[in-house]
């Protein structure tokens, strides 16, 4: 009788294959709500469609102010409107992620981390070299004030009311709960978060006269931060790598574990980290980018999945807002900007291969003999540009260690919704699993799996 194969649904690729083998890869889970036919669904990441190339240079960051779009790619700053056209607004130096912020009228940049300058657009000039603007290490606002950290400090300064040109030298406080330097700083329902290499500490806006911002009393998160660029808002909370290289979730003011194993076993040798956030159709992600691997986790699931651009090691996304009705990504190696689209099966022309490496049979040892697999998947899904799409089945009898060699089916042409996608193997094992691969250039949907085993 078959079987159904547990499914794919979270990364769990980590320091043993044997015991924790399975993956999804550009693919993610989607939780049935209502009647479905199946708990879980695995889809594929969304495609890529062209919405600005304006350089050969990556895109280091991306911001949203009084409804249009800015872009630091390269060394230069643009705005870019809805129809993808670009306008060059002056030099910002450096060559890593810049960090923005604004007041409605005037956008702060901060030049990376091998560029501790602040930047501000003001009545549409870039100023540099601000007068009692020290080096700086990041930037964010609240209440009509920019907030600088000082560079390698425990210090911050901020700008005068709604002028971001304008500075006291007198107007700094000290982050001083714990003597450790400010890493990044994000502003979350109007309190100030201060992530230091060990602690985490909330100041707010007081209203006292001589300086505006006092810490909080009673939040002081015994937590570091491993990188900055780690730290980003989503749905009312903040997720950031610590300094533990565990990735965490606010809860309040409780770091709340949201890395498995698998994810903090892959990050442990990561140099950097770059984070963003999107939306789509209702899943939220936070991706987070590394030199060693990208991984997403989707919220409402609470799973995690690799994503890796085809020609690369991690994915080729650095960052995303959503600006003009839609989501713009920008790409991390070239000044292209995108849009993701589910309707659209390439990344700017490039395959997505798509994996998911199924959680591995166990059969208390005994010798048993899969006869058949069945995948349950959406079919008849050929297209113009992909008439006879393919999907691809590997089985390891090692523990995910090797696996055999490829054996493809075919998800039908246009119109055959009745395809099957079965394998029969007669296939003799004592632990088995299942790799399925999707290179199509398609739509992939799939549902679930079914296997023939005889544990006689």
């Amino acid at each position: 009788m078959p079987r159904a194969i547990k499914p794919g649904l979270q990364y769990s690729e980590g320091r043993s294959l044997v015991w924790s083998g399975a993956k999804l890869l550009n693919a993610y889970a989607e939780s049935s709500e209502g009647d479905k036919a199946d708990p879980f669904a695995v889809m594929a990441i969304p495609g890529l469609v062209p919405f600005s190339d304006i350089s050969a240079f990556p895109v280091r960051g991306l911001h949203v102010m009084a409804e249009v779009l800015y872009a630091v790619v390269g060394t230069t700053l643009y705005s870019i409107d809805s129809a993808g056209v670009e306008t060059s607004l002056g030099t910002v130096g450096g060559s890593l992620p810049v960090q923005m912020a604004d007041n409605g009228e005037e956008l702060a940049i901060q030049g990376g981390a091998l560029n501790n300058q602040g930047y501000v657009l003001s009545g549409g000039v870039l100023y540099t070299g601000i007068v009692n603007l020290p080096p700086v290490s990041g930037v964010t606002y609240v209440d009509g004030y920019f907030i600088w950290p000082v560079f390698e400090s425990d210090q911050f300064i901020i700008s005068g009311l709604n002028d971001g040109l304008s500075y006291d030298p007198l107007d700094v406080a000290t982050v001083e709960g714990d003597p450790d330097d400010i890493v990044g700083v994000v502003v979350l329902q109007r309190e100030i978060q201060f992530y230091g290499a060990r602690t985490v500490e909330i100041w707010f806006n007081s209203g006292a006269a001589d300086f505006p911002f006092e810490r909080s009393p009673n939040a002081f998160i015994e937590r570091g931060c491993r990188d900055r660029n780690s730290i980003v808002k989503i749905d009312n909370s903040v997720h950031f790598v610590g300094d533990d290289l565990i990735v965490y979730r606010l809860n309040g003011y409780t770091p709340s574990r949201i890395s498995n194993h698998a994810i903090e076993f892959k990050i442990a040798s990561a140099a950097w980290f770059r984070a963003f956030t999107y939306t789509q159709e209702g899943a939220k992600f936070y991706v987070l980018n590394t030199d060693v691997g990208t991984w997403a986790f989707e919220m409402s699931t609470g799973a995690w999945a690799e994503r890796q651009s085809l020609g690369y090691d991690n994915y080729r996304v650095a960052n995303a807002v959503s600006v003009y009705g839609q989501t713009v990504m920008g790409n991390a190696y070239t000044g292209k900007l995108y849009t993701p689209s589910l309707d659209v099966f390439t990344e700017d022309g490039d395959v997505i291969p798509v994996e998911i490496v199924y959680p591995g049979i166990q059969t208390n040892r005994l010798k048993s003999t899969c006869y058949s697999l069945e995948v349950y998947c959406e079919t008849g899904v050929g297209n113009a540009d992909d008439p006879d799409p393919q999907i691809i089945l590997q089985y390891s009898k090692d523990g995910g260690r090797t696996f055999s060699a490829e054996l493809p089916r075919t998800m039908g042409a246009v119109g055959e919704y009745l395809t099957r996608c079965i394998w029969r193997m007669g296939c003799q094992f004592r632990q088995l699993q299942f790799k399925v691969k999707l290179p199509s250039i398609t739509k992939r949907y799939v549902i679930s799996a079914y296997a023939n085993i005889d544990n006689g």
